[in-house]
């Protein structure tokens, strides 16, 4: 990894002829991005500030070149709703025809009814108090004259981003929409999604699937959603309007490292399960690895982890995913009740419960999911047995889940080892 990735950097987001269309110049881009990581209110759940992420991506703008006065950065109790409106109509109104706008929000995401809600440091009992997503498109038909706007969100149901951005397209602009949730779905209490959206920013090379030294958006949308999966059990939102992803480019890719092959099937950039230091099944991602031993990177609540682990404490991931048209039961907030799966994508599941409107219908994997079809079982490991379930079964292996334990331990085993 021997790029300077700042004058790489740079000459891209100025508009390199080498890349056929960059996301940003950052001497015609205007930001605000908006953070929120405490609230006035005692009763609002809070979240740690450390390393924190939101900061992290305002200095990585900077860095790249943006003005001082193009970017806005509002944290906690800066990020009122009043200021938020404020700088968000600032910066739309100073763009130019080729201008770029970028908006960017973590914290909280609130779904009433059918409207969605973006957690201002002041919100009150009053909705009318709250950020509502829709203003976004609002403030842009009053003041933004460029040609692209990107809307960002970490937070609960940031895919409401998604109907806001087709809105804004009809105005006859660019939009890119890249969220950590659907429109449907609560959001990780981590930093997953911006930590993924800062390494595509600095060339992650894994992005670089076509392996043409550069990261594009698709490839970049791939890998939020490839993290967001593996690491979170949690579905994105993605799309891009008037534009071609495969045509905007997010960074040059840095070099993969090289390595040795390993002797099992496991590829470099892989998600596998493996042990994390406390000893628990988690997620993570093969850096390299070289003869039966890989390095595995962890993702933490806003920091990053290595470690090494041998062969036999790494093993793939695996997603049951159902039918549909199945009726299932669906584990909400600890109780389970009757749904239908409406339709699937990868491994994810949309479903609607049974005497419930629309507004709850939701992305769901299987871990929360009842079929009805498991069957009951005692399971071999480490030479004692475990009770559990068998959720899928071929001639020579079960796919079992421990009970009592997390789904990180599920695991095709041979079937000699359940009873």
């Amino acid at each position: 990894m021997t790029k300077n990735f700042l004058l790489v950097s740079i000459l891209l987001l100025a508009g390199s002829s080498i890349f056929s269309q960059p996301i940003c110049d950052p001497l015609k881009t205007r930001i605000v991005i908006s953070g929120v990581l405490q609230w006035q209110d005692p009763n609002v759940s809070r979240f740690s500030d450390v390393n924190r992420k939101d900061q992290e991506l305002n200095d990585l703008f900077t860095t790249l070149g943006m003005p001082d006065s193009a970017t806005t950065l509002l944290l906690d109790q800066q990020a009122t709703l009043e200021r938020m409106n404020k700088a968000i109509k600032r910066q739309m109104k100073a763009c130019t025809s080729e201008s770029t706008f970028i908006f960017y929000y973590a914290g909280h995401g609130s779904k009433i009814d059918n409207s969605y809600y973006f957690c201002n440091y002041d919100m009150g009992k009053q909705v009318s108090t709250w950020f509502d997503v829709n203003s976004l498109y609002d403030l842009a038909a009053e003041n933004f004259k460029g040609k692209r706007i990107i809307l960002l969100a970490d937070c609960c149901y940031s895919g409401s981003l998604l109907a806001v951005g087709e809105k804004i397209a009809g105005l006859g602009k660019e939009v890119i929409v890249l969220t950590s949730a659907s429109a449907s779905n609560i959001s990780t209490g981590n930093w997953t999604y911006t930590q993924t959206l800062l390494d595509n920013l600095r060339g992650d090379p894994f992005a670089d699937s076509n392996k043409d030294g550069k990261i594009s958006l698709n490839e970049t949308a791939f890998e939020i959603k490839s993290a967001m999966k593996y690491r979170e059990y949690q579905l994105n939102g993605f799309a891009s309007y008037g534009l071609n992803a495969d045509d905007v480019i997010i960074s040059p890719a840095q070099e993969i490292t090289s390595s040795t092959g390993s002797k099992q099937s496991i590829n470099i950039g892989e998600y596998v399960y493996t042990t994390n230091a406390k000893g628990e099944w988690k997620s993570a991602r093969v850096m390299a690895a070289s003869g039966t031993t890989y390095s595995c990177q962890f993702y933490n609540y806003s920091t990053k982890q290595d470690v090494e682990r041998t062969a036999n404490t790494v093993r793939k991931v695996y997603f049951p995913v159902y039918k549909t048209g199945d009726k299932i039961e669906v584990n909400w907030e600890g109780k389970y009740y009757p749904a239908e799966i409406v339709k699937t994508d990868d491994a994810f599941m949309y479903i609607h419960y049974t005497g419930y409107d629309n507004s709850y219908d939701e992305w769901v994997m299987y871990d929360r999911v009842k079929t009805g079809k498991e069957i009951a079982c005692s399971i071999e490991w480490g030479g004692s047995w475990y009770p559990g379930l068998v959720l899928e079964k071929n001639e020579t292996e079960s796919f079992v889940t421990y009970t009592g334990y997390s789904h990180t331990w599920d695991e095709w085993v041979s079937n000699d080892r359940v009873k």
